[in-house]
């Protein structure tokens, strides 16, 4: 082994200067207003497509309904996309009374 490969860090301890640490980037907001990249775009249309394909197999399908509102046609399509969007709303609700500001964990470090 020459001694060029003597130094290689395999089973050594790291040391700070192996591994900086990155520094916190903020980055803005993003507010979803902007074009999709091509693959985004492209994900969506299959997703929408099988939507609309697995809404139209509803009508060719019979089911066994045990409330009257099962019947309606798409009625759990539009029942899971109800549930989804009340999730995420009360999700950012509860989000004001559980989030802590960044340096939470650093001042409970320092007592």
């Amino acid at each position: 082994m020459s001694a060029q490969h003597s130094h290689d860090h395999h089973g050594a301890a790291p040391t700070d200067d192996d591994d900086p640490v990155p520094p916190v980037v903020h980055h803005a907001e993003h507010d979803f207003t902007g074009p999709l990249s091509p693959g985004v775009a492209s994900l969506l249309r299959w997703f929408g497509g099988a939507c609309i394909l697995l809404f139209v197999f509803d009508f060719l399908v019979e089911r066994k309904t045990h409330a009257p509102m099962e019947q309606l046609p798409g009625f759990y399509p539009v029942y899971g996309f109800v549930g989804c969007v009340l999730l995420v709303l009360l999700a950012k609700e509860l989000r004001k009374f559980v989030m802590r500001d960044e340096a939470y964990y650093d001042k409970r470090g320092k007592r």
